[in-house]
C-alpha cells in the first residue's frame, strides 16, 4: 500500500487557496486534508487535523505565518513550506536554514518538486525507531533561525539575561531595546525549536536565546516537561483528555492545547488520579 502523505495549506487568497490544492492533489500519494484561510482558522483546525506537510502563506492579516510558527508546539509540528513574495535576502535566508518556500504566483514544477523533498523528509521520519526522535526533526527551528536571518521583527534576536530566578520572580526576555519581564506564573507553556525558546504567555508569544536546560533550572516547580520540546505550566491546566496509545491532550487557561507524550506521561500522573 503506498504512503499517503497529508498536506494542509493556508492561505487568506481564496483564488491562490483553490490554486495550490489543485496542483497538489495532482500529486500521487499526496492528499489535502485542510484548507485555512488565516492563521486563527489553521492553528485549530490543526489541532484536531494533524497533517504531515504544511503549506503556509506568510503574508496574512491578523496571524501572518510567522506567527502560525511561533505557536505550534515544536513537538507537533509539520514539515513547513513557506508561500511567500519575498525578495532575494529573505530566500537566502531560507535557503541557508533549509526551509523550502516557493513564491507567488504559483508555478506547477516548483510546488511539486517542494512536495517532492517534503516526501524525502517525511518518510526518512516515519522509520525513525523512536517518536521522540522524530520530534527532534521537526521543522521549527530551522524556520525560527530563517525568520532571525531574514530580520524579521520576531524578537528572534532576544539574549538570555543573567538575571537569576533567585533574585527575581519574573522571566526576562530581550526584546530588542527593551527587555520583557514575563511573570513566571503567567506563562501557559514553552516549547523549544534548537537554540530558541518560544515562551507562550497571555496570547502571546515571545522568543528567548536559550537552551532548554538552561531555561528548566530557572524555572519554579510548578512547571513540567511533557515532551521533549514541551514544558506546560501546571496551574494552567484546566482539562486533561486521553488519546491512544498512553498519550494524553492538555487544555490550558489560555484556550491552547498541548500533546503529551507517552514518555513524560507521569509529570501529569497526579492529575489523573
Amino acid at each position: 500500500m503506498a504512503d499517503i502523505m497529508t498536506v494542509a495549506i493556508v492561505d487568506d487568497e481564496p483564488l491562490s487557496l483553490d490554486y495550490l490544492k489543485g496542483i497538489v492533489a495532482k500529486v500521487p500519494d499526496t492528499e489535502v486534508v485542510g484548507l485555512y484561510k488565516n492563521g486563527r482558522e489553521a492553528l485549530t483546525g490543526l489541532l484536531t487535523t494533524p497533517v504531515d506537510v504544511l503549506f503556509l502563506d506568510i503574508q496574512m492579516p491578523g496571524f501572518n505565518g510567522f506567527d502560525v510558527v511561533k505557536r505550534l508546539q515544536s513537538d507537533a509540528m509539520p514539515l513547513i513550506v513557506f508561500a511567500t513574495a519575498f525578495d532575494d535576502f529573505a530566500l537566502q535566508a531560507f535557503e541557508l536554514h533549509a526551509v523550502d518556500y516557493i513564491l507567488k504566483p504559483f508555478e506547477n514544477p516548483r510546488v511539486e518538486e517542494a512536495l517532492g523533498r517534503a516526501r524525502e523528509r517525511w518518510l526518512s521520519q516515519r522509520y525513525l525507531d523512536d517518536m521522540e526522535d522524530r520530534a527532534a526533526e521537526s521543522g521549527k527551528a530551522p524556520a525560527l533561525a530563517a525568520m532571525e536571518a531574514a530580520r524579521v521583527k520576531v524578537g528572534a534576536d532576544a539574549k538570555f539575561s543573567g538575571l537569576s530566578a533567585d533574585h527575581i520572580a519574573k522571566l526576562p526576555i530581550k526584546d530588542g531595546q527593551q527587555t520583557v519581564l514575563l511573570e513566571y506564573e503567567m506563562i501557559d507553556w514553552i516549547d523549544a525549536a534548537g537554540d530558541y525558546m518560544c515562551v507562550h504567555a497571555g496570547g502571546e508569544t515571545h522568543i528567548l536565546r536559550s537552551t532548554m536546560k538552561e531555561l528548566e533550572q530557572r524555572l519554579p516547580a510548578y512547571f513540567a516537561r511533557i515532551h521533549r520540546s514541551t514544558i506546560v505550566n501546571v496551574n494552567r491546566i484546566e482539562r486533561v483528555e486521553g488519546l491512544p496509545k498512553g498519550e494524553a491532550l492538555l487544555h490550558t487557561s489560555s484556550g491552547s492545547a498541548l500533546k503529551v507524550s507517552r514518555n513524560y506521561r507521569v509529570a501529569i500522573q497526579h492529575l489523573l488520579a
